[in-house]
């Protein structure tokens, strides 16, 4: 019986009616001791294939045996050592989640070390600090939970109305606009190292989403691996369900900082889907090779998919043929001062310091070349924000005057906020 229930859950888990493994998984459970020996040497065997299964677990992990602890206990210190052995495959927030049941307090520093790893993602986190918290006081936890569910249920028969409606009644587009592009402080999203294979959070400012066949991602700071510094790294399964989490909590008002833009792009004047614009520059670049503004906006787009190493090198060719295009030194300080700021390597700071250094020297000629900056009054702020962040002065800068006021955009001109419509159907209704 044993042996046919847990064969019956792997193949149940494996369908699209996975949710009838429940009862197996209760079934299981309620044996008690009989099953401990073989669902352990099930689970071992499952995880050597890099599978999990979440009723396999279950089963086992509510059973209260001490057999069932050190075995729970072996694992979570194993995932703690070993990430690569343990990667996306592996859901430790279900793992650990049962340890209530187990009745045992000496857990908590283990559990308290596996909720501070930067690879945890901000989903497992709040899972396994629920756990900690049951652990530690099960009755103030259920009031709280009582609490919440409580406080949730307005928005939540908002937002089964809203469904059923299949869009809101109303919506107010210029609140909608403020949400999308305002950043949320503090947001993380797991990403994995394809290089180094280490996943970690990061912090990705206001993040596109692109297309719905499956959407793409685009964000706004670079994603650079913590411990290789390479920029080969994407969202892991959880990162991207967190997106998509953010992207509904920024519609219905929870949330912010997720922009559902279309996936093309405007390269010099020209419509084209974003996966093709960084071909289309690199061969412009062949055509005109001493053209230093087609190096800078090959350094835009190359940051579109994170190609940041790559968008380095173009601008610094771009200084090289036309040291006068200010945007150039723009983004080099941009990029440079996330790495100081967000990454903490210290050189950054230096490199950041020195283009906003070249950057000021440039502008202070006002004889600089605007290509690619629709509003060249905005340079002074930029100036001041980057030397108040970086700890450097220019005490004559509220002397400098502003170069001409904002820069008229043409009705059927692109849009600058970046949707790739025209700035009357988008930002200027």
């Amino acid at each position: 019986m044993r042996g046919y229930l847990i064969n019956y859950i792997i193949k149940i888990e494996k369908t699209d009616y996975g949710d009838y493994g429940e009862d197996a998984m209760f079934a299981l459970t309620n044996i008690e001791k009989p099953a401990i020996k073989p669902l352990i040497n099930e689970i071992k065997t499952q995880f050597e294939k890099k599978k999990f299964y979440f009723y396999l677990v279950g089963a086992l992990t509510e059973i209260k045996n001490e057999e069932v602890y050190n075995f729970m206990k072996e694992i979570s210190e194993d995932y703690i050592k070993d990430e690569e052995k343990y990667d996306e495959w592996f859901c430790i927030d279900a793992f650990v989640a049962d340890f209530d049941k187990q009745g045992k307090k000496e857990i908590l520093p283990l559990l308290e070390e596996l909720v501070n790893l930067d690879r945890i993602s901000k989903h497992e986190r709040i899972e396994i600090k629920d756990t900690i918290e049951l652990i530690k006081d099960p009755v103030s936890f259920h009031r709280k939970l009582e609490k919440e569910i409580e406080e949730a249920k307005p928005m939540i028969e908002k937002y089964l109305k809203e469904e059923k409606q299949k869009f809101p009644k109303k919506i107010d587009k210029k609140e909608f606009n403020k949400r999308m592009w305002t950043p949320e402080k503090g947001l993380e999203i797991q990403f994995k190292c394809y290089d180094c294979k280490k996943k970690q959070n990061i912090n990705p400012g206001i993040i596109k989403v692109l297309g719905n066949k499956p959407p793409k991602f685009n964000f706004e700071n670079e994603i650079l691996c913590k411990y290789c510094f390479s920029n080969n790294l994407k969202p892991t399964i959880q990162g991207g369900r967190d997106i998509m989490f953010q992207s509904l909590g920024t519609f219905y008002g929870s949330r912010t900082g997720i922009v559902s833009a279309d996936d093309k792009i405007y390269v010099e004047n020209k419509l084209m889907p974003l996966k093709e614009s960084y071909n289309y520059i690199l061969k412009r670049i062949e055509q005109a090779p001493e053209n230093g503004e087609l190096y800078l906006r090959a350094g835009n787009i190359a940051r579109n998919f994170n190609k940041y190493h790559e968008a380095i090198r173009h601008y610094e060719k771009a200084i090289e043929l036309n040291p006068n295009l200010i945007a150039i030194y723009l983004n080099l300080v941009e990029i440079y001062e996330l790495r100081y700021k967000h990454y903490k390597i210290k050189d950054a700071k230096v490199s950041a310091i020195f283009y906003l250094n070249e950057m000021m020297d440039v502008f202070r000629t006002q004889d600089f070349d605007s290509a690619t900056l629709k509003n060249t009054g905005d340079i002074i702020q930029f100036i001041g924000e980057k030397s108040e962040s970086l700890g450097i002065s220019y005490p004559e800068l509220i002397k400098i005057p502003i170069p001409s006021t904002k820069e008229k955009i043409g009705r059927n001109e692109p849009c600058p906020c970046g949707s790739g419509k025209k700035y009357k159907k988008c930002c200027l209704t």
